[in-house]
This record gives C-alpha cells, sequence and structure tokens, in this order.
C-alpha cells in the first residue's frame, strides 16, 4: 500500500509512484494524487498535505489556501506565503503578479508603491514628461520641486552657474543680474554703486554719482551741482543763480555767482544797478565808486566814466558821469 505523497493507479502492478511538483496526496493507498488549489500555487515532489502547497512567486496566501496576486506597485520574489511588497521608491509595476520592480527612467523618481511607469516624475532639477527620461536645467535656470513642469529661468539679481540647479544664487551685496543669468561675472554694480563685476560693490560717496549700471567708477558731481547722500545716481542743480565747485556735497556749497547776492544754498538776487559784485560768494553787492557807473543788473564790475568827468557813488547812468570843473 503506497504511502502519503505518494500513488499507485489502478490495475497497475509497479511500484509507488511520487507526487509530482504541484499535487499532494494525504492518504495511503491512493490511486492518483490531488493538484494544489488553484494554479498559481505549488508543491514539491510527493508532497503529502494540502499544506505542502505554497504560492508562488508574484502570488501571496497561507500555504494550501487560495493565492492571489500581487496587484500593481507590488511584488514578491520567492515562493512561499509570504507577503506581497510595496515597489521601492523609485522603481514601479504596472502588471499584476510582479516578481520584481522596474526602475525608474534616469532622473526621475517615484513613491513606494507606484503601479504605473507615469508615477515616476522628473527629479529636482530636472523637466520633462511624467514617465519619461528628463533632462536637466540649463544654467541660469532651475526647478525646485519634483514633477513635470519646467525649469525657470532665474529671477533678476540672482544668477545659477550649474546644470540640474534647485535654487539660483543670490547676486553679492549692491550687484544686479539680468533674467536667467548663468555666471556671478553677470552680477554687476547697481546704479551708485561701483565695482567689479561679480564682486560685492561700494556705495559712491557723496558729492559723486553713477547713472549706469556696470563696472564704472562713480563721478564727481560737475560744477553747479552737488549730491549729500552715498549711492546717489544724479547729482541735484545748485539754486537759481548760485553756482559750485566740482564734487560738492552740501547744498552750502551752492554760493552765489558773481553780480549776485544772497546766502549759501539759497537762490541769489542780482545786483542793482549801480552796484556790483566781483566775487562768488554770500557777500553783499557794492555801490559803484565815484567817476563809474552800472546801468545793468547783476554787474561783476562798474564802467569809468568819460574823461574829464565826474559821477557820484552808485551811479546808475552814463549822463550821471559830468564835465568836470574847468
Amino acid at each position: 500500500e503506497c504511502e502519503p505523497g505518494y500513488y499507485k493507479s489502478k490495475n497497475s502492478g509497479g511500484a509507488c509512484q511520487p507526487c509530482s511538483a504541484g499535487s499532494y496526496l494525504n492518504t495511503t493507498g491512493g490511486s492518483s494524487c490531488i493538484t494544489c488549489p488553484s494554479n498559481v500555487s505549488n508543491s514539491l515532489v510527493a508532497s503529502s498535505s494540502k499544506f505542502a502547497c505554497f504560492c508562488n512567486a508574484g502570488y501571496s496566501g497561507p500555504d494550501g489556501g487560495e493565492c492571489r496576486a500581487c496587484e500593481p506597485g507590488s511584488f514578491k520574489q520567492e515562493n512561499g506565503s509570504l507577503a506581497c511588497q510595496y515597489c521601492p521608491r523609485g522603481t514601479y509595476s504596472n502588471a499584476s503578479a510582479a516578481t520584481t520592480c522596474l526602475s525608474c527612467p534616469n532622473h526621475t523618481d517615484s513613491a513606494a508603491n507606484t503601479g504605473d511607469k507615469r508615477g515616476c516624475i522628473c527629479n529636482i532639477g530636472y523637466e520633462g514628461l511624467d514617465g519619461a527620461l528628463c533632462r536637466s536645467c540649463s544654467v541660469g535656470s532651475y526647478k525646485a520641486v519634483n514633477g513635470s513642469g519646467s525649469c525657470t529661468a532665474c529671477s533678476a539679481g540672482t544668477y545659477l552657474n550649474a546644470t540640474a540647479g534647485s535654487l539660483c544664487f543670490s547676486c553679492p551685496a549692491n550687484t544686479f543680474s539680468l533674467v536667467g543669468s548663468a555666471d556671478i561675472a553677470e552680477c554687476i554694480c547697481n546704479i551708485g554703486y561701483a565695482g567689479s563685476d561679480g564682486a560685492a560693490c561700494t556705495a559712491c560717496g557723496a558729492g559723486m554719482y553713477k547713472g549706469v549700471n556696470g563696472s564704472g567708477r562713480c563721478l564727481d558731481c560737475e560744477a553747479g551741482s552737488y549730491l549729500n547722500m552715498s549711492a546717489g545716481s544724479v547729482c541735484v542743480m545748485c539754486p537759481a543763480e548760485t553756482n559750485s565747485l566740482n564734487g560738492s556735497n552740501e547744498l552750502r556749497d551752492c554760493i552765489c555767482n558773481v553780480g549776485y547776492h544772497g546766502y549759501d544754498g539759497r537762490a541769489c538776487d542780482a545786483c542793482a544797478m549801480g552796484t556790483y559784485k566781483g566775487v562768488n560768494g554770500s557777500g553783499s553787492c557794492t555801490d559803484c565808486t565815484a567817476g563809474t557807473y552800472l546801468n545793468a543788473t547783476a554787474g561783476s564790475v562798474c564802467i569809468s566814466c568819460p574823461a574829464n568827468t565826474q559821477s557820484p557813488t552808485n551811479s546808475k547812468r552814463l549822463k550821471d558821469c559830468i564835465c568836470n570843473v574847468g
């Protein structure tokens, strides 16, 4: 009589035969073996118990029981009753009963338990379609999140000199760059600041200005203007009828012109006829001396009377010059 796990066909006078893989026999004297539950389970040769039937790779369930296929996004590499496992991050499985997971395309990533290739999305610093090969962001652009979004140009005032960047670098202090700048040398000094491209820039001092971006130097305020602050882009014109020296840094550096009088830093008034002022500054106008006259305002020098004539001080007309005695 055959032992469990072995059988002998009826009317056969031969030896007992072992049950083939995928079947079992749990009784003695059997003439045929019993197939393991479902076609996704297996057993060793000469198995003598239903519980010797185990799930194939890609399927999970109790020994001797029903086996279920691993769902997309999961896998099982070995035979047995172990549960299906989630595909790890960076892989996917888009079919049921998977025994292994597939790697996502280059420069993409996926969450655990991903069941579709489209779940592989571009890494930070890369752009492309979900589930496809992603390309790196070019210099001067970045992408700070995973996904199918496009790379973004570095904003003004920043730069990025490497591919596949996730963040642009801020330009040095008091510099500026255009959108999409790809090198620190593209960070140039702001208006009102001077220095080398790609380095921190220094403010122009009072009395100086710089009206354009770039590495140019600060310039002195021209005569007739002033600037009483640093980092200036344009100098302020002096008040009416005043003047100043190059590089003036205060309003009071604006002084009255020749022929005008008033206070430093304020608009000046013209000297009246018969008076003059021959120097710049805040001094008063002076009466023309005897023997001279001035028939215009804002004069810097009085006119001498004709020969052998004389005039009183503060004379305003030529006819004030009268012949001398004799």
